[in-house]
């Protein structure tokens, strides 16, 4: 670098910082169009790296010189001379000129628009820089290398014969085919290679369409097309890739993503990174190197490997794979062992409600089965507790009819036969039968074994008059008188007709045992029918005994509680589960003249006319 030039640099710096309070310019010279994804992405990363580096404001300008969509020298006359004007209005501070086409420009027009003025050549192809006649300027080259491409294409396509190369038909693009004709000269004697360039733009689609299978296409650079229509390259590419029956490769890291597998590239975002890093050495006063190459390297597009089937393995060490393609477990692997473990839980939950829900089934049978043991013996229990008594009850009609038969004999054998008084007490003798059968029968009811509960609707009257029978010998023999009050008409409840008669048998010889201390004649028991409302009936049973001590009355119905000699502490326990099990209430109380009551209520099983 000449000397002149480092101290004219150190002189503008100097300049600049005796008026701290004018911000300084950068102007950008894109050579291509506004519309061209590389000039933005250069620039926004310059842009970027410029705000990491300094806290220094800066007026950043960009002008688009459309050198390759307006080739003439013409249109290059008049650019320079519309940019030697506006520099001379607002003189820039550093001048950063982009692409291939912006170095015969500014190697041509430089001391015109920006005389003096540190330039920053960027995205210039090293071959260019060697050949370009600038001086004074610094360089961020770059390598679009189709050999270095096609190295990667034989990694992955190694049985490939046939290359195709697909380029525009401007002088710009003829420029790149020429630099892929002198790379791909090697290969001539391994490929048959072809070169797809200057032909209108569905007619190259045509010809990419009819290549074998098993080619190797090269994408080259396509601004514009041989009709002279200009075209944006990189959707070139993508329809190129697209239309081809074979993978395509680019040397041109804009091709990335749009459709090619990959290639031999560096980045725009380097570039700009790269620039401002010289930019920033410049305004700072310091003198960077005056050329810097940002690193390449082989670049692919994961969706592409895998459209075309091609192995990965075969991929040169150290590529950069991108647009990695996360499968379900990759991308949410997380989530996915959060559900596992969600159901896992969920599994291990349900199956042990399963297993305690089987084994509550379980107890609840066992439990039923060990309640109607216990009911059937707790009637067995009253049943022989009653023995006696049934037996004296029992003799009444066999005995009556022992002797309705004796007078019967004799009315037979009178003469003549008096068949009238034959029949009457043949009527008799029908009726204590049919008594003594209704004994029988109450008593096998109570002490027969039942293995389930019978429910069925029957009237509430009939179980008392049935309980009655049963109770009243035992009653009668102890001296209680029975009282039983029942509203006229039936009382029907839905359960287990025995079950209840156990109950109110329970409850009966309770009351009979109360009153074995109290004087003759003042033994008495009471049994009530009402109607209730909201469709329910309640029974109370009251006796004339001793009653129960207060602080016992919410011990009573506890299991094996009880305040007898001879008790088992289970009949009322028995009771309350029976009534419950009907969707009915038990409790008791003491009578204020004395004596307790017991009260049940339970729930008609229809309506009752009132």
């Amino acid at each position: 670098m000449r000397p002149g030039f480092v101290l004219l640099i150190l002189f503008c710096v100097a300049s600049q910082s005796v008026n701290a309070e004018q911000r300084r310019r950068i102007f950008f010279l894109e050579s291509l169009s506004p519309v061209t994804p590389a000039a933005v992405r250069t620039i926004e990363a310059f842009k970027q790296r410029l705000r990491e580096k300094t806290t220094e404001n800066f007026d950043i300008y960009v002008d688009y010189m459309e050198l390759v969509r307006f080739p003439s020298q013409a249109h290059a006359d008049r650019t320079a001379q519309y940019l030697a004007g506006k520099y001379s209005e607002v003189a820039p501070d550093l001048v950063v000129a982009l692409g291939r086409a912006a170095v015969p420009f500014m190697a041509k027009y430089r001391d015109a628009i920006a005389p003096n003025v540190p330039t920053i050549m960027a995205s210039v192809p090293l071959h260019d820089i060697k050949t370009s006649g600038l001086h004074d300027v610094y360089w961020i080259g770059t390598e679009y290398n189709f050999s270095k491409t096609l190295d990667l294409a034989r990694r992955l396509q190694p049985n490939a014969r046939d290359i195709a190369v697909v380029g525009g038909g401007s002088r710009y693009d003829q420029q790149w085919l020429e630099n892929a004709r002198s790379e791909l000269h090697a290969y001539v004697d391994q490929y048959k290679i072809k070169y797809i360039a200057g032909l209108p733009y569905e007619e190259t689609l045509a010809e990419v369409s009819q290549l074998p299978k098993d080619s190797i296409v090269l994408m080259s650079f396509f601004f514009v097309d041989g009709s002279g229509q200009p075209r944006a390259s990189p959707e070139v590419a993508e329809r190129v890739a697209m239309a081809s029956p074979a993978p395509v490769y680019s040397p041109i890291s804009t091709n990335l993503g749009r459709g090619i597998v990959g290639g031999y590239l560096d980045s725009w975002e380097d570039e700009g990174a790269a620039a401002a890093d010289v930019a920033f050495e410049i305004l700072s006063g310091r003198i960077p190197p005056g050329q810097s190459t940002p690193e390449h390297m082989f670049r692919v597009d994961e969706r592409q490997i895998k459209r075309w089937n091609l192995s990965s393995a075969r991929l040169p060490p150290g590529a950069d794979v991108q647009f990695h393609q996360f499968d379900m477990w990759e991308q949410y692997r997380w989530q996915i062992l959060g559900i596992i473990a969600v159901l896992l839980l969920q599994t291990a939950i349900i199956t042990g409600l399963i297993f305690e829900r089987r084994r509550r089934l379980r107890a609840e049978r066992e439990l039923y089965q060990r309640l109607l043991e216990i009911t059937h013996l707790n009637r067995t229990a009253v049943a022989g507790a009653l023995s006696a008594s049934i037996a004296h009850e029992l003799n009444q009609p066999l005995a009556a009819i022992q002797s309705y038969a004796d007078a019967a004999i004799l009315y037979v054998k009178a003469s003549p036969p008096n068949l009238a008084k034959v029949e009457e007490i043949l009527g008799n003798i029908r009726k204590d039968d049919q008594r003594a059968a209704d004994i029988i029968r109450h008593f096998r009811g109570l002490v027969k074994r039942r293995d389930a509960i019978e429910m069925q609707e029957f009237d509430l009257n009939d179980i008392i008059v049935d309980t009655m029978q049963v109770v009243g010998p035992e009653a009668l023999k102890k001296g209680v008188q029975l009282k039983v009050h029942n509203p006229n008409g039936p009382l029907p409840v839905r359960g287990d007709h025995i079950q209840l008669q156990q109950v109110f048998m329970n409850l009966a010889m309770n009351g009979i045992d109360a009153m074995d201390n109290c004087n003759d004649g003042h033994r008495l028991m009471s049994i009530k029918i009402a109607l209730m409302e909201e469709d329910e009936v309640e029974v109370s049973i009251a006796d004339s005994g001793a009653g129960i001590p207060p602080d016992k009355l919410n011990m009573i119905f506890d299991a094996f509680y009880t305040t007898k000699d001879h008790g088992t502490g289970l009949g009322l326990s028995i009771a309350r589960t029976i009534i419950e099990t009907f969707r009915g209430r038990i409790w008791a109380e003491n009578r204020p003249t004395g004596g307790a009551v017991f009260r049940l209520i339970l729930p008609l099983s229809r309506d009752v006319p009132a």
